[in-house]
C-alpha cells in the first residue's frame, strides 16, 4: 500500500497541514500541504517527469503521453502487474498538475473506489520556496473511503517528506546512484556506493586488501532541522555523526568524533573536494596519523 501513497505526491519539511472535508454528496476531500525549499519550476520537474520521479520516489518510471507508470522494483519493466499508472488530466507547467490513478498493483484494497479519486497538485510561490498543496477529491462515503483516507493521511505525509528530502539532499546529487573507488595510502581499495530512496541517501563502503574484504560500513544522510545530518556505523559498531554542508569546491563535513565500541574517541575534520564530474578527493585531518590523509575517488559507473 505504500506504493500508492507515493503516487500522491509532494513537498517539504516544516509547515505541514492536513484537512478532510465532507462534501454535500457525502464524498470526502483530503488536502495535504507543506512548504518546499525550492522554486516552483524545480518542484515541477520532479512531479511532472519520469526522470524527476526517479530522483526521489521510485527506482523506475516511464512517461508516455499523459500516462505516468511507476515501479518500486528496480528490475520491473513497463506493464508489470505491480506497477502503478497515473493519467495526467491537466498540466499547467510550474503551477498545477491534475491526475487520476488508472491502474493499481494487483490486490490493492478498494482499487475501484480509489480510481475515482481525482488529485490536484498546486504549486504556490512562497518566499524562496514553494507551498505544495495536494487535494484529493471524491473519496467515497462508507467503510472503503474511510480505509483509504486513513491510509493516505499517513502515506501522503510520508510522500511530502520524501520530496522535501530530495531538495534538502540536493548538494549530494552528484553522488547518488553511483559507485566511487579510491586507493588508500596503505594500498587498500575503498569503494563507496550511494543509493537514494525513502527520503535519505545511503552510502555503503567496503575496503579490500589483496582482494579480501577487511572493513566496511554504512553512512546514512537525511534531512535534519533544515540541514543534512549523517551517521556512519562501521563493521564493529563504531559510530560517527555530524552534519554536511555544500562548499564552493564540494562538501564540508566539519569536525566530528568517531566513537569506537571501547569508548575511544577520534576527532576528524573532513572535506570532499570535487575534481570535475567524475572524481572527488576526501581530505581528512586528525591527531591520529593514520586518519590524516587524502584519497581520490573516481566514479566507476
Amino acid at each position: 500500500m505504500r506504493l500508492i501513497a507515493l503516487a500522491l505526491v509532494l513537498a517539504a519539511p516544516a509547515a505541514n497541514a492536513q484537512t478532510i472535508v465532507t462534501e454535500a454528496d457525502g464524498t470526502r476531500t483530503l488536502t495535504v500541504e507543506t512548504l518546499v525549499a525550492a522554486p516552483p519550476a524545480a518542484v515541477w520537474q520532479e512531479i511532472s517527469t519520469a526522470e524527476g520521479w526517479m530522483r526521489w520516489a521510485v527506482p523506475k518510471a516511464w512517461l508516455a503521453g499523459d500516462v505516468l507508470e511507476t515501479a518500486y522494483d528496480p528490475a520491473a519493466q513497463p506493464g508489470a502487474a505491480g506497477n502503478i499508472e497515473q493519467r495526467f488530466l491537466e498540466r499547467v507547467p510550474g503551477r498545477s498538475l491534475v491526475f487520476r490513478t488508472i491502474k493499481t498493483p494487483a490486490g490493492f484494497p478498494h482499487a475501484e473506489a480509489f480510481m475515482q479519486v481525482t488529485s490536484r497538485i498546486a504549486l504556490i510561490p512562497e518566499g524562496k520556496g514553494t507551498r505544495v498543496r495536494l487535494t484529493g477529491a471524491h473519496y467515497p462515503a462508507g467503510a472503503a473511503g474511510d480505509e483509504l483516507l486513513g491510509f493516505f493521511k499517513t502515506g501522503n505525509q510520508q510522500t511530502l517528506d520524501h520530496l522535501a528530502a530530495r531538495f534538502t539532499l540536493a548538494p549530494l546529487d552528484f553522488l547518488a546512484g553511483h559507485c566511487w573507488r579510491g586507493t588508500l595510502p596503505n594500498g587498500d581499495v575503498d569503494t563507496h556506493c550511494f543509493k537514494l530512496g525513502g527520503g535519505r541517501l545511503v552510502d555503503h563502503h567496503e575496503v579490500l586488501r589483496a582482494g579480501t574484504k577487511v572493513y566496511w560500513g554504512d553512512t546514512i544522510y537525511a534531512p535534519e532541522a533544515g540541514t543534512i545530518g549523517w551517521t556512519y556505523t562501521d563493521r564493529s559498531g563504531g559510530v560517527m555523526k555530524g552534519n554536511v554542508r555544500q562548499a564552493p569546491d564540494g562538501l564540508d563535513f566539519g569536525t566530528a568524533d568517531y566513537i569506537g565500541t571501547s569508548g575511544a574517541k577520534i576527532t576528524i575534520a573532513t572535506r570532499w573536494v570535487r575534481i570535475g564530474d567524475n572524481a572527488y578527493e576526501a581530505r581528512s585531518i586528525s591527531a591520529l596519523p593514520a586518519q590524516n590523509r587524502t584519497t581520490r575517488y573516481t566514479k566507476t559507473d
